[in-house]
């Protein structure tokens, strides 16, 4: 450290504090000052996030049934109170709406009715692939280390990064950002322009190999499982295995998948950019406003079907260790032939894991806001406990992510384990 100059937490506070942003030093310092409490946030997020597996296990195939049957009541109901309103209303012209308010209800209270009993086996299917999952996570709490490692991998790269993008930076022309602080640089020379263009790249596609990675050992873990898991054994799984598997059998796989990905992740992050520079220029230009927002929600539709498609293709090379191409053909025939099945399993499990994030974010951050008000030690020392209560929100919220992602792989992996041991047909039996 002989050539940097690091800061403590105070004169963090007083680079903001000369910025003009006090606020934003009193909030570093809180964070500071107040560790110990976020660490209790970290806990109770992985504490809460068990007990939401366990709720899933015992309780969710009862929570959909109840849910649907609810609404199709709902549904009816509502058409009585308006036909209701129609035979007492003397106003004609509500006499008809409620009348037509009336028909649409029980229109829809019947539609959700026959659907309901058209996909009845679907729908118990994937309500069991959905539970399985749970089980899996219960009965295998170390899967959640594998994201842990594998985000802190990807944070080192991102730090290597960033190092390297500093001294890049440094051959450019530096110069003050206005009144502030900071500073922004310029190239004159195009090789440093195309080199940066190069080295964006180039973060685009490790990032995305990392995320394939997290997939695919997520997924050879829960194949581990489900092909040696019965009623008398709970399965055998070695994460080591899986890191094997993926790092010495397929790693050409992913790094082929993953470039799929980090070019439309990169034409997106170059768009955007171009994006906003021309709606910042037309700003009272409407039509081409809409155009802009029209095309970038195009390609975030492009890279979620594509994240969606490699996804499920890891799961296939994982389980026939074949190519990603063919891999790849498998999975959208699998998908294209079971499309309901599919469905609902991800409408499912995304239900589960949006409502669960949000439980886990808010029992977190109840419980830490309890804590910075009770705990004296802590509470002398936080200028904001508002600040502090959203942070610890966020760290129940992210560490709910790291546990409900690999419960949504879970989910995904399961229901193509059983299609690969069915030949695409048959009924889930309860192993």
């Amino acid at each position: 450290f002989e050539l940097y100059c690091l800061p403590n937490f105070e004169g963090v506070k007083e680079f903001f504090l000369a910025a003009g942003m006090k606020m934003v030093g009193e909030y570093i310092l809180d964070l500071y000052n107040g560790w110990k409490v976020l660490v209790a946030a970290a806990v109770f997020g992985f504490v809460f996030s068990l007990f939401y597996m366990i709720f899933l296990k015992c309780c969710a195939r009862v929570l959909i049934w109840v849910t649907v049957l609810a609404a199709i009541v709902l549904l009816a109901v509502l058409g009585f109170l308006f036909f209701w309103n129609y035979r007492n209303e003397a106003d004609e012209d509500f006499k008809l709406l409620y009348k037509v308010l009336a028909i649409v209800f029980w229109s829809l209270s019947g539609i959700v009715a026959l659907v309901l009993l058209c996909l009845y086996g679907d729908i118990q299917m994937s309500l069991s692939v959905v539970e399985s999952a749970a089980s899996f996570m219960f009965t295998n709490c170390g899967v959640i280390f594998i994201p842990i490692v594998i985000n802190i991998l990807t944070a080192c790269f991102v730090l290597y990064w960033i190092a390297a993008l500093v001294y890049f930076l440094s051959t450019g022309e530096i110069s003050q950002w206005g009144s502030t602080p900071f500073a922004t640089v310029s190239f004159t020379d195009a090789l440093f322009r195309n080199s940066f263009i190069y080295q964006l790249f180039a973060l685009f596609w490790v990032w995305a190999f990392f995320i394939g990675l997290n997939q695919f050992v997520l997924s050879a873990t829960v194949i581990q499982w489900y092909f040696t898991a019965n009623s008398d054994t709970k399965g055998n799984i070695s994460i080591a295995k899986s890191f094997c598997w993926a790092l010495f059998y397929h790693i050409g796989s992913l790094a082929f998948g993953s470039i799929f990905l980090a070019i439309i992740m990169f034409i997106r992050f170059v768009f955007e950019y171009m994006r906003r520079k021309v709606m910042k220029a037309e700003r009272h230009n409407a039509l081409m406003r809409c155009l802009l927002s029209c095309f970038s929600c195009c390609l975030k539709c492009i890279g979620e079907c594509i994240l969606f498609l490699t996804k499920n293709a890891y799961v296939q090379v994982a389980i026939r260790s074949t190519c990603f191409c063919c891999a790849a053909k498998e999975a959208f025939r699998l998908i294209i032939r079971n499309a309901t099945r599919f469905a609902l399993v991800n409408a499912f499990s995304g239900v589960f894991v949006f409502f669960g994030k949000c439980a886990v974010g808010a029992g977190t951050a109840f419980f830490c806001w309890m804590l910075l008000n009770s705990w004296s030690e802590v509470r002398d020392n936080v200028y904001a406990p508002s600040v502090m209560t959203i942070v610890c929100f966020a760290i129940g919220y992210l560490v709910a992510v790291l546990l409900l992602t690999v419960y949504d792989i879970a989910s995904n992996t399961i229901l193509q384990c059983f299609f690969d041991r069915c030949g695409n047909v048959g009924t889930w039996r309860e192993e």
